[in-house]
């Protein structure tokens, strides 16, 4: 994603918060910025279950369709802090835009891959070769998804010159398949799991960028990091201690899902799951950086410890 001032700057200072009280105490509050998908659920996992009050916080939760629209609203003041991947961000400190991580959030393992490249059930293709000619289908363009897809048609020395990829959500992939719209989709969860009966999975593009990185991380602005040292500790610990818990009570979180994303429990539960990240390590963000720059995804180096602020 390519980000501008003038993109982060528009429209956002308005938008709606509602505060979330701690009974009878005042604390410090923070607003999350974010969207009910199993990648980012980590804050309502907090809410519900009292851990943002036992860091000594009260936090609201505004929710936005997409990262882009989350960065702006960051950028303008309109929330605290929000997730993002590294793309984003890397792209965001090379235009000068003062945005710094400060602590770990989803995690992609290839040990349970959240996302798969899939065809049709009937298609008869039967390596990456063939998809030469072929058009793939992707959430979003300029991305993430994009890094991983290049590097792993690259490692199988596919033409990638001679494939399209095209943008389209989720939701819309499974159907694109079946009518030979595009010859392939990379698909994310929840929506893998409920096309299982009607495609086939042929690769795992992520697993080319590393077999574990950052998905996503949490960002703010540089300046309300270095002048909310305190908030900020309370805020870490409450994420932290989300995810060791939601990493050890997998059906639990489910339900939370279910509820939030508006998703049938039972595909929650039966779906691969993301684990969340206990710490900001710069070597599982560095592989994502340096696929991106390969790409031309980001427009200059940059080590993963510039992205992160001053969390001391």
């Amino acid at each position: 994603m390519t980000l501008t001032r003038s993109a982060f700057l528009t429209g956002f200072l308005g938008a709606p918060l509602m505060a979330r009280a701690a009974s009878g105490q005042t604390l410090p509050l923070v607003r999350i910025g974010c969207n009910a998908t199993d990648l980012y659920l980590q804050p309502y996992i907090a809410q519900d279950n009292g851990f943002f009050e036992r860091a000594g916080l009260s936090a609201t939760i505004e929710p936005f369709a997409n990262g882009a629209a989350n960065a702006q609203a960051v950028i303008a003041g309109a929330v605290d802090t929000g997730p993002a991947d590294m793309i984003q961000i890397a792209n965001a400190y090379n235009r000068g835009i003062p945005l710094a991580f400060f602590a770990g959030s989803g995690v992609y393992t290839s040990r349970q891959p959240t996302i798969l490249l899939c065809v049709a059930k009937n298609s008869t293709l039967k390596s990456p070769k063939e998809l030469e000619g072929g058009t793939i289908a992707l959430v979003a363009l300029k991305s993430l998804t994009e890094a991983g897809m290049r590097e792993w048609l690259r490692q199988n020395g596919v033409d990638a010159t001679r494939v399209r990829l095209f943008e389209l959500p989720y939701a819309e992939m499974s159907a694109a398949l079946a009518r030979g719209t595009v010859t392939a989709a990379f698909i994310g969860e929840p929506f893998l799991t409920a096309a299982k009966a009607d495609v086939r999975i042929i690769g795992s593009p992520n697993d080319s960028i590393a077999s574990t990185f950052y998905l996503s991380a949490w960002f703010a602005r540089r300046e309300w990091i270095a002048g909310n040292a305190v908030t900020l500790r309370k805020l870490r610990q409450a994420f932290y201690d989300s995810a060791r818990w939601a990493n050890a009570h997998h059906a639990d979180t489910a339900a939370t899902l279910a509820k939030y994303a508006k998703v049938e429990p039972e595909l929650t539960r039966t779906m691969n799951r993301i684990g969340y990240a206990t710490a900001l390590d710069p070597k599982l963000m560095q592989p994502v950086l340096d696929i991106a720059l390969r790409y031309g995804l980001i427009e200059k180096a940059v080590t993963a410890q510039e992205l992160i602020g001053d969390v001391s």
